[in-house]
This record gives structure tokens, C-alpha cells and sequence, in this order.
């Protein structure tokens, strides 16, 4: 779909334009009415917040942060104040609107100064959007439209058109200071320029940057004073621009940057979405379209239940989600599933303390948490199953509408996606909504991640993805290097998924075909069960061939043949093989970064079934069901391993 189909010029022009926007985005400071009505209690955690933040100093942004990610690969020294900046100044804003006293003015204005005179507003990391990529030092006569910079200029544009008069009488060259700064550092290159790679008009496709961006952008045309001309030609920019991040869209609303991009996806178009919605009174809206729908329905259909979802790409099992956006874009969308996951979020909702990026979507939180309070309680949005055919990514559980039972998700695909592992036919399961075979996620971001040298990160790997390592190689990365012959069919009973791996890897590897199926049989208690079948030919035998399974859980071998995973809380699972056709080892990882020690405590498991013999063919089964802790006889010394680690054998 385009966006300009259904929003024209005249649109613009006649719902926009013509009005002043005081009021229709959000109540003005002078309203007290209007604020305070916001929820009870939760607006004085906001204004306790804030009071953590008057008389602060803030770190200074040094040369040597800026330039650390260039000679060290280190993204947090520089980006950790530059965000913390942001951050005070949107709960500032927040609490004194809330308040409306002017006891954060002061404080206000004191990060307004800092953020106007800091060199520049662009990540270090985002430095190759530069026509000089070359220096290590920002070049303060070509200011650069990245992430960092929009929501830089997005939060000075909200606290100049909110606080117009408290900041006014403090002195009107504040408000002078952000229309000059963010013309000079946003508006200009976004009109002069479309060779920035995130607004879609050159040959690389957006992804969740052209949102994000434009959501700031079109912030800053709607709050800022500018000519009546330029802002027109803004708002179109902006529209053609979102044009083309839905043109690269799959039809079925499937994202390829992962659950836990929702936010920066599909959530920061329905930013854009709402702005224009807001600001033109409700005129504007393209809420009915399919597209926009199932771009929203996405989310949902990964949830697997808890704290959980499925997190294919550079995600986390355990995402930090916008609820109040997913909230907001279940009621637009008038779809009670996706408004539901968004009362589940939103139930247990409280300030940040840190982390806080956005005014425009802080005040939806706000929104969504005092709505919550008085609609009816949802039922969780568990889908029994979803089949995204653009995507070629599956998901099913046992019994509808609950996490009881078995959870099976599992993906196709090509290795180039957006924030891609090499991952084709890679897959998870859960049993009673706890995770036992996973997707291990992303680390921390480093100058690494975003590189030549992406593939070279562990985590990036298919030889750390649930899938086959064949004569030592794992998958490539590339648009060229993707699933084939894929089919999937479901029943009530049985849900079958299917696809032939062998293009999926380098031509070194000698796989002539890979074919990897899976069954999922839905019946009641013990008897469910998923079937994981590999039937494979090679182009010379070969002794080396492995296939990985990846597990939070410390893998037991229980008997010949048979293996069980706890979760330590009475649940487990059993993977059972042919002793016949398998050695089998376990090799311990131990779990360095923090970001994935969240959710996935100190270590992860790597199950390594290695074939026995030499392998031209082959045809092999692997059965897993829920098991029991309890009742079992085996010599617990059997269920030690010989080494934790590289080799150790089941």
C-alpha cells in the first residue's frame, strides 16, 4: 500500500495546515484540567522521577567517548550520556506538565543548553551516514539524521511547544535556540538530502530506521514554527518516504528484524500514524487497511505466553516492548488480541527510571495505563497457530488459549535479512510456557554488530542455532543462501512444517539436499509430541556430520537414546534418538554478557549429535514430549556429565 493514496497534499493542506495544533496532540501546559486527570498515582511517580533530576549534573560528552567507538568498538560511553540527556529532559517535561508549578523549568532549561551545544546529535556508531565516514570526530558543518539525532530534535520540539510560555519567561532566545538548532540539524539535511539509506529512495531497503526517524521528523514539522511552504514540503518528504518502508513490507505483516524491533517497526509507524491522526482531528486515519493491521497483529502472533516470545533476529527472549503503543494500536485497530497483549504489559506499568526515549510515546503509556483501569480484562492472545508465508515462519501450541503443553516455533527465510542470523530452519520449543530448546538472541551491540565482521559474533552463527554443521560448515550469510520447497499445513490435531535447507549453505559444504520436517501432534497429556525429521543427501560421503540443538536447560542423558532437560520447577523435556546413528556431547557456554545473562542466567547448552559413520544419505528421527521430573529410577551418576564442556559425551 502507499500512504499517499490515502493521505494527499490537499489532505495536508485542508486537516492540517490550516490548523494550529495547541491542544490536539496532547493538552496544553496551560490546561491544568486536562493534566491533571492523568492516572492517580502514576503522575506522582513521574514528578518523584523528575525530582531525581534537579540540581543534577550531567557527564560531560567527551572527544574520547565519541571517538571509543572507533578505536575500541565500545557504543556505551558515549551513547549512555547522550541518552541519559534525552532521558532527564523527557521526565523533566513530563512532571512539569504534569505538575504545572514551573518548579523543572530551571533543570529544563539546563539540558535544552546542554543538548544545543553538544557537537553533534549522531551516534558515533551511525557515523558512516556521512559523505567523509573516514574521521573519527563528528563534522559540525555536516550534521547527520540518525536515530540519536531525530529523538534529540523530537524532545527539544515537544518541550518548546509545550512550555512555550514558562520558557518564554525565562528568556525567549531558549525557544529561538531550538528552532535554530533544529533547523540547522534536522530539517536542513532531511530536505537537502535523500541519500541518508533509512528514507528508502536509493537502492538499499528501509527497515525500522525509516519509521523511527520519520516518526521524529514529522514531530518536529508539526511542533516547530517554519514557513508554511517548508512545512508542506516536509509532510510530503515524510509521506513518500513512509512509502517506501511499506512497499518492503510482507503482505502478511511478518516482521524480519524480530519480535523485539516491533516497537521500532511496526509500533513507530503507528507513531507516525497517530501524529497524523491527532493532528489533523481524527480526519487521517488508514486503520482499516490489511497491511497496517497485520503489521500491528505481528507481535501477538510471536507471543508465547509469560514474559515470553519468540525472537528470531536480534532479538530477546524476553523483550522490553512499548505495551502502551501495542495498547494504543489494539484499540486503533479494533482488534481485542493485540489490545489484550497490551493490558498485560500495561497491568504491572511504572515509570523508568532510565531508558526513557520518547515524550510522544511516554504520554501513550500514560494514556494506555489510565484506560486499562476501567476496560474489560482481556483474555491473553494465545494463537494456537500462525503461518507467515512472506516470512516462512510457523508457530503452534498444544491447547488453544493456553500455555499448557508444547510450543513450537520455527522459521525459512533467507540469511540476508534484516538484523539476520544465519539461521534458515533454525527453531524453538516450550512446554508449559517455559523455554527449553531456544533461539540464544543478540549481545550487546558493539561496533562489531553492524559490521563486516557481524558474522564473526557467536550469537550470528548457525553452528549456535538449532540446525546441522555439515564437513565443518555452518550456514552463509546472504540473499542468495535461503530455504527451498518450503509447505506447511495444519488440522486441529497435526501441524506439519517443511523446507530443504541445502541452499542455505556454501557449496564447500557438499549438501546436494537437506530436507527438515516437522510434526507436531496435538494430542491430549503425555502422547503430544514433536517430531523433528532430517533426511539429507550429500555429494561425497563424509564423516563429518553434526547436528546442534541450543537449550537453556542442562541437558541429562537419562538412558541409551534418550535425553531430558529440566527447568528445576518440576517440568521437563525429552529428546529421544537413535543411539545407533548418534554419539551424542553437551558442551557447556558460559554466558558473559549481561544482556543475555538476563535472560538466560550464567549458562547455555549446546546438544551435539554427531553422526556415526560415514553419511552419503540420510533419513533420522527426533521425537520430543513433555516428561516428568519425578518417577524416574536412573543412576543419577549417569546423569553427570564426563565434561561440561568441549566434548563432554552423553
Amino acid at each position: 500500500m502507499k500512504l499517499t493514496s490515502f493521505v494527499s497534499a490537499e489532505d495536508v493542506a485542508a486537516h492540517i495546515l490550516s490548523h494550529d495544533m495547541t491542544g490536539r496532540l496532547f493538552p496544553a501546559w496551560e490546561d491544568r484540567e486536562a493534566w491533571e486527570r492523568m492516572p492517580d498515582g502514576l503522575g506522582e511517580e513521574w514528578i518523584r522521577a523528575a525530582e531525581r533530576h534537579i540540581g543534577e549534573e550531567l557527564p560531560t560528552l567527551r572527544a574520547s567517548a565519541f571517538m571509543a567507538y572507533f578505536t575500541e568498538g565500545s557504543r556505551v560511553r558515549y551513547e549512555s550520556i547522550d541518552a541519559a540527556r534525552r532521558s532527564a529532559l523527557c521526565a523533566l517535561l513530563i512532571a512539569e506538565c504534569l505538575e504545572g508549578q514551573g518548579r523543572f523549568v530551571r533543570d529544563i532549561v539546563d539540558i535544552v543548553w546542554l543538548l544545543c551545544e553538544q557537537t553533534t546529535w549522531c551516534s558515533p556508531a551511525h557515523h558512516y551516514l556521512s559523505r567523509d565516514p573516514e574521521q573519527v570526530l563528528s563534522n559540525v558543518a555536516e550534521p547527520l539524521f540518525d536515530l540519536m539525532a531525530g529523538e534529540t530534535a523530537a524532545v527539544l520540539a515537544w518541550t518548546s511547544f509545550l512550555l512555550r510560555g514558562p520558557l518564554d519567561r525565562v528568556s525567549p532566545l531558549i525557544r529561538e535556540r531550538i528552532r535554530l538548532e533544529i533547523d540547522r540539524r534536522i530539517v536542513a539535511p532531511y530536505m537537502e538530502r535523500s541519500d541518508f539509506w533509512w528514507m528508502g529512495f536509493g537502492e538499499r531497503e528501509p527497515n525500522n530506521w525509516n519509521p523511527w526517524c520519520n516518526g521524529n521528523m514529522l514531530s518536529v514539522a508539526l511542533l516547530q514554527e517554519m514557513a508554511g511552504d517548508l512545512r508542506a514540503a516536509v509532510l510530503s518528504k515524510i509521506l513518500h518516504s513512509l512509502d517506501r518502508y511499506l512497499e518492503v513490507q510482507h503482505d502478511d505483516g511478518g516482521c524480519d528484524e524480530g519480535t523485539t524491533y516491533w516497537g521500532r517497526a511496526a509500533g513507530m509507524l503507528l507513531v507516525n500514524l497517530e501524529l497524523l491522526y491527532r493532528a489533523s482531528g481524527g480526519a487521517l486515519r488508514v486503520y482499516d487497511q490489511p497491511l497496517i493491521q497485520k503489521l500491528g497483529q505481528f507481535v501477538y502472533r510471536m507471543y508465547v505466553g509469560g514474559p515470553y516470545f519468540v525472537n528470531f533476529a536480534d532479538g530477546s527472549a524476553m523483550p522490553s516492548l512499548d505495551y502502551g503503543l501495542i495498547h494504543l494500536y489494539g484499540r486503533r485497530i479494533k482488534d481485542d488480541r493485540l489490545q489484550a497483549l497490551g493490558q498485560i504489559g500495561m497491568a504491572s506499568h511504572r515509570v523508568p527510571t532510565e531508558g526513557i526515549v520518547s515524550f510522544f510515546q511516554e504520554m501513550i503509556s500514560l494514556a494506555a495505563y489510565a484506560d486499562i483501569q476501567t476496560e474489560e480484562v482481556l483474555s491473553p492472545p494465545l494463537v494456537q497457530d500462525c503461518w507467515l508465508p512472506d516470512l516462512q515462519a510457523m508457530t503452534a501450541r498444544q491447547q488453544d488459549g493456553s500455555v499448557h503443553g508444547l510450543y513450537l516455533a520455527a522459521k525459512g527465510g533467507h540469511n540476508d535479512e534484516s538484523h539476520n542470523h544465519n539461521d534458515i530452519g533454525h527453531y524453538v520449543v516450550y512446554a508449559d510456557g517455559k523455554p527449553y530448546l531456544i533461539d540464544i538472541g543478540v549481545e550487546t551491540y558493539t561496533a562489531k554488530t553492524f559490521s563486516p565482521e557481524r558474522y564473526e559474533i557467536w550469537t550470528m552463527q548457525s553452528a549456535y542455532h538449532s540446525l546441522p554443521v555439515v564437513n565443518g560448515f555452518g550456514q552463509k550469510e546472504g540473499g542468495v543462501y535461503r530455504a527451498r520447497e518450503v509447505t506447511y499445513e495444519r488440522s486441529d490435531n497435526v501441524v506439519r512444517f517443511a523446507l530443504d535447507l541445502a541452499a542455505a549453505y556454501p557449496a564447500e559444504a557438499g549438501v546436494k539436499a537437506w530436507r527438515r520436517s516437522w510434526m507436531f501432534e496435538r494430542a491430549e497429556g503425555r502422547e503430544a509430541a514433536i517430531t523433528l525429521r532430517e533426511q539429507c543427501m550429500l555429494a561425497e560421503p563424509s564423516l563429518s556430520v553434526r547436528l546442534h540443538m541450543i537449550s537453556c536447560r542442562r541437558p541429562e542423558a537419562i538412558c541409551e537414546g534418550r535425553i531430558r532437560l529440566r527447568d528445576g520447577c518440576g517440568g521437563a523435556l525429552a529428546i529421544a534418538y537413535d543411539p545407533g546413528q548418534w554419539d551424542v556431547a553437551f558442551e557447556r557456554i558460559e554466558v558473559v554478557d549481561e544482556q543475555l545473562r538476563r535472560v538466560w542466567g550464567e549458562a547455555l547448552y549446546r546438544i551435539v549429535f554427531i553422526a556415526l559413520g560415514e553419511v552419503d544419505r540420510g533419513d533420522w528421527t527426533f521425537r520430543i514430549v513433555a516428561a516428568e521430573n519425578e518417577n524416574e529410577n536412573e543412576n543419577e551418576n549417569e546423569n553427570e556429565y564426563e565434561n561440561e564442556n568441549e566434548g563432554g559425551k552423553a
